[in-house]
């Protein structure tokens, strides 16, 4: 992987591309587009009856989780190409058990402004409306979409709740964080991935966010099957530790969203410690803690 620093749209598509040259039968497709038009990829790994999805970067600020994944998929390709096994586990019996979905980035757009500021040909308009919203011309913390709508609060789980929190926060109108939408789904971007994850009929899904290395499982206490149990076994094989949220975070999520309406086990795994964003430099130690989550998950579900 090329340490391009940060890890932007560009460098998705153009490691899509390599892995499209070196593994000629790999599935892309795009499950949608964001405000801006960019292609919502979805990688297929596998082949198996159970269905898998994993996505990044719901928050433009948290663009390692992109990284993440993307890691991950090749790291899985090489080796079910070579016929070796991925720190342990035999990957050509992974994908005959499990269909795995990966959408690297959900937020492409979130990711261009936290990662490379304002594009200059925006026009004045949309320009102006974002530097208003945002406070500053510094959007390296921004987390919402092009809209100033925080995807990971426009899921149908309980969405009026966190609607009716945001004032709580000092949340009045669009912007960088914790902005819930219109309505839930009101967003290119979450209803895709909602329509993705229902079409298909997901059985197991994990968002990946950052930071703080804990697991967030199940939804106001309701836990689907074995959900807790594989969240447990998920500690057990990684350093990450179980937690819940609280507050505005406890409403509107993918996650809370895929659990409450599927009835199936979801969870939002936070990646590495520190400060949004987190610096490329934390990626290989990310990636070794998280890869047995990566790979157990398609034997659990």
């Amino acid at each position: 992987m090329k340490k391009q620093i940060p890890y932007t749209y560009d460098a998705l598509k153009n490691e899509i591309n390599e892995f499209r040259q070196k593994f000629p039968g790999l599935k892309v497709s795009s499950i949608g587009r964001s405000v801006w038009g960019k292609e919502l990829f979805c990688i297929q790994l596998g082949s198996g009856k159970t269905k898998i999805l994993y996505n990044g970067a719901h928050h433009g600020m948290e663009w390692i989780t992109s990284a993440l994944l993307m890691q991950f998929v090749g790291a899985y390709l090489d080796a079910e190409q070579s016929g070796k096994s991925l720190s342990g586990f035999n990957v050509a019996a992974l994908s005959k058990r499990a269909t795995l979905f990966v959408v690297p980035m959900l937020n492409p757009d979130g990711v261009r402004l936290s990662a490379l500021g304002l594009p200059a040909n925006l026009d004045f308009a949309t320009k102006q409306r974002l530097l208003r919203q945002n406070g500053s011309a510094d959007f390296e913390k921004w987390q919402a979409n092009a809209n100033g709508v925080d995807l990971n609060h426009n899921y149908d789980a309980m969405w009026q709740r966190s609607k009716e929190m945001e004032t709580e926060y000092g949340i009045y109108s669009p912007g960088p964080t914790r902005f819930s939408g219109p309505h839930a789904e009101s967003e290119p971007e979450s209803r895709a991935l909602a329509d993705f994850t229902r079409d298909n009929k997901i059985d197991l899904a994990i968002a990946f966010h950052s930071q703080g290395k804990v697991i967030y499982h199940g939804f106001l206490g309701k836990e689907p099957g074995n959900s807790l149990k594989i969240a447990k076994a998920f500690t057990r094989i990684s350093p990450y530790q179980l937690d819940n949220t609280d507050g505005i975070a406890s409403y509107g999520g993918y996650k809370d969203w895929f659990v409450d309406k599927m009835d199936r086990p979801g969870y939002t795994v936070e990646v590495g410690v520190g400060q949004n964003p987190l610096p490329f430099s934390d990626l290989p130690k990310i990636y070794a803690e998280t890869l047995p989550i990566l790979l157990g998950a398609m034997t659990v579900a």
